[in-house]
């Protein structure tokens, strides 16, 4: 045995598996022999002060409670910031210690120890207010009844079910999150306890500190707890391991600690990397949604289930209806959502199996980390589709009454209102045209241009721009002044100055946004000579990136208004002219940049390097990738070893400034 306190676990698995044999009519041991384990379990236990709960000198006390209560938490628990790029974690960590850790899937709660006793066990619920689930906390055998630690000790982790425990529950649940989640929030902690529910620690909240008055590290508050008969994470720690600021290759601790998971057959939907210096991580402070010292790298977004409760329909700028699903509110990510894009009627057919139907079950992630979508719904079974409360397509325009008829994009089925005279397109329109993806008024929100609109001021696009002759007028409009007024103005006088990509993306021609907006003015240069193509003839689908579909937008648009425009109100900008240099020879070529940095300053500067000579930089390495720039060529790292696979070149700084003569 390592300690006593190995010994302790010990004795309770042993003592335990004997008892069950002993039940079962097929005993290992004599009962003299099992009294003297016992006697031998209850004097480590007095002298240690460690208390497991599967202890067998511990009578397990089961409980029913009738609710589970709610409780203000001692600290914060807020989320985490997430990302899917290794990249961002790597400049998230610089040259400080961290740790690599699991991002356990399962239900975050806090618990709390005073005198050595289990005092608290609170879940996570909005960060600030949690519910009371001690009565459950009490008969986990991950969770000690008492330690020999006699100050106040705060423990947040993760209750989980393992994959091995999971399995005979699997035909009944969807995943062990879910499990987990509804089983430690049973009011039966009976019932909780058959579960084989883990709690596994992540943090420390205690400020446990050396007799030198430092702090101890993250990984030591960890290991502390390991003799008390805590589960904790699996992690791995850097860049200690590593010499003289030698950038870390964070996809092999990653993979390190998946690994560790994996082994322990653990339910993980991610990594968490954490400051190791306590001290250090909260002095960081924290915004209103997550801690500023932790950062999650996220495998694949998580799906939250709900149920449908209704699906209402938007209108665009080009008339098309968009499907959007109202469901119960629900927590993803650490916000409350409640509403998702279903796109257009083809998506919400395939992901809804029709038209939907209210109570449907629904899982719901943010794609991203960001826009809420549904990624699938529970089928109707063999019933009648009539006994469904399925939800029914508008026949009619939901803004205007008008009639709505069903058309093609892209090879997506959409709904469109088809009256010319709709407010709905004529708003959408007007907002798209001045607002931060067209010429960016600011200052003119869709609610002043739905108050033009109502007063008969603005029916279109150069409306807009006669607005001063309304000035007197409008100053003595309610909630107007002559400054609110001018500040209007001079955003309308400030977007008539604009370039000529602004100008093409503000028309609002459909598939055509600010991308490839940029492309056309560089190619064309002038709006002369794009509206002369448009109209005359051009082949838009031989530029790059530009298909069939895109070309059909383009020349099948009425540029009538847009050359008005052009000819009497809009002044275009001069494009700069680029000045004459060797980084032609960058253009189309894709980089990868990874490693320490020696003549530049950072990854900040050589990429802006590239991106100002023609070239681009991506996160990871693929089969687009031209050059793998890391000054350790011979590194073993992924990043190395993807394009070694993929006969990628692999240059350090030196043969970058070489090769393409950058100063």
């Amino acid at each position: 045995m390592d300690s006593i306190y190995d010994k302790i676990r010990f004795l309770v698995r042993y003592l335990n598996e004997c008892t069950k044999a002993y039940d079962e009519g097929h005993p290992k041991i004599t009962d003299e022999e099992w009294d003297n384990k016992y006697f031998e379990l209850q004097e480590l236990e007095k002298e240690t002060g460690l208390i497991l709960s599967n202890s067998p000198t511990q009578s397990i006390s089961y409980e029913i409670v009738n609710a589970l209560n709610k409780v203000e938490h001692s600290h914060k628990m807020l989320s985490l910031e997430k990302t899917k790029s290794v990249d961002e974690v790597t400049a998230f960590v610089g040259k400080k210690d961290f740790l690599v850790m699991c991002k356990m899937d399962g239900l975050t709660c806090s618990l709390t120890y005073r005198n050595g006793e289990l005092v608290s066990a609170e879940t996570r619920g909005n960060g600030l207010v949690g519910e009371d689930i001690l009565h459950n906390a009490r008969v986990l055998p991950s969770i000690p009844h008492k330690i020999p630690y006699m100050d106040e000790l705060v423990i947040d982790g993760e209750i989980i079910c393992t994959y091995t425990d999971f399995e005979k529950f699997s035909s009944d649940y969807k995943n062990p999150r879910n499990f987990a989640a509804g089983s430690i929030r049973l009011l039966d902690s009976k019932e909780c306890a058959s579960r084989n529910l883990t709690f596994v620690a992540w943090d420390v909240l205690t400020p446990m500190m050396f007799d030198n008055g430092t702090e101890y590290k993250l990984s030591q508050k960890l290991n502390y707890l390991i003799p008390f008969g805590f589960t904790v994470v699996p992690y791995a720690t850097g860049p200690a391991f590593y010499a003289d600021d030698t950038e870390v290759e964070m996809d092999m601790f990653i993979e390190q600690v998946t690994q560790m998971a994996q082994g322990y057959r653990y339910p993980i939907d991610g990594a968490v990397i954490k400051f190791n210096d306590c001290a250090y991580g909260r002095s960081l402070g924290e915004t209103t949604h997550h801690f500023k010292n932790a950062l999650a790298y996220k495998f694949y977004d998580e799906t939250y289930q709900t149920s449908l409760l209704d699906i209402e329909w938007t209108m665009g700028r080009t008339g098309v209806l968009t499907p959007v699903a109202v469901f119960e509110p629900i927590d993803v990510d650490g916000s409350t959502v409640e509403r998702a894009s279903l796109h257009n009627v083809s998506i919400l057919n395939e992901t809804l199996h029709g038209w939907g139907y209210k109570g449907q079950k629904v899982e719901v992630f943010k794609a991203n980390m960001i826009i809420p979508q549904i990624s699938s719904a529970e089928e109707p079974d063999d019933m009648p589709q009539y006994t469904y409360p399925w939800f029914k397509r508008p026949k009619c325009c939901p803004v205007c009454g008008g009639e709505v008829k069903y058309s093609k994009l892209n090879d997506s089925t959409n709904l469109t209102c088809v009256s010319p005279t709709c407010p709905g397109k004529l708003i959408n329109r007007l907002d798209h045209f001045c607002g931060k993806k067209g010429l960016d008024m600011k200052g003119i929100s869709k609610a002043t241009l739905e108050k033009l609109i109502d007063w008969g001021w603005v029916s279109d696009f150069t409306d807009i721009f006669e607005l001063s002759i309304r000035r007197g007028e409008w100053v003595q409009k309610p909630g107007f002044g002559a400054k609110s007024v001018e500040k209007v103005l001079n955003a309308i006088n400030t977007g008539a100055n604009c370039e000529l990509h602004q100008f093409i993306a503000a028309l609002g021609i459909p598939l055509i946004g600010s991308t490839a907006s940029k492309e056309l003015a560089k190619h064309f240069e002038t709006w002369e000579k794009f509206v002369e193509a448009a109209e005359g003839g051009f082949a838009f689908y031989t530029l790059p990136n530009f298909g069939s579909e895109m070309h059909n937008s383009i020349v099948e648009f009425n540029y009538a208004e847009a050359r008005l425009l052009a000819d009497h109100y809009i002044h275009f900008n001069l494009p700069e002219v680029a000045p004459a240099s060797i980084g032609e020879s960058l253009a189309g070529k894709t980089f990868v940049i990874t490693g320490k940095l020696t003549h530049f300053k950072n990854r900040d500067e050589i990429k802006a390097r590239i991106e100002a000579l023609g070239g681009k930089v991506t996160g990871s390495v693929s089969k687009n990738t031209n050059f793998l720039i890391n000054n350790d060529v011979n590194s073993t790292s992924s990043k190395n070893a993807t394009a070694k696979s993929l006969g990628i070149p692999i240059l350090s700084e030196s043969d970058f400034i070489q090769t393409f003569g950058i100063e």
